[in-house]
């Protein structure tokens, strides 16, 4: 009979504690509900309306778009470059890449710990 007290407080608790959480969560969403404003305000930027203004601006538009064609323009050049080099590094034979490795080693295949 012991236990099934205990288990009975504890639902009972467990219970009142979530019937809380609930009641609180209720509230909550239903005041936030309350006081959200029935339409969200519209953000407005102020706009140019001056004729000198956006002429100013239409400038700085320009001269960036042009710096920005500019760059594509040195960045397009480095990577023909880059890929003629790699193209002719490709069509390389595999033999002089051997002799030239040899070459570099002092005509050994490799270098051990030990020296002679």
């Amino acid at each position: 009979m012991n236990r099934i007290k205990g288990i009975l407080a504890a639902g009972t608790l467990t219970g009142l504690v979530l019937i809380t959480i609930l009641a609180l969560s209720w509230g909550n969403v239903s005041g936030a509900a309350a006081n959200a404003p029935a339409e969200p305000a519209a953000i407005v930027q102020p706009m140019a309306t001056d004729a000198a203004t956006l002429q100013a601006q239409n400038v700085q538009l320009q001269n960036a778009l042009q710096t920005m064609q500019a760059r594509e323009a040195q960045y397009q050049a480095q990577i023909e470059a880059a890929n003629q080099s790699i193209t002719q590094l490709q069509s390389q034979p595999v033999a002089q890449s051997a002799n030239s490795r040899t070459s570099f080693l002092g005509g050994r295949e490799h270098e051990g710990f030990d020296d002679d």
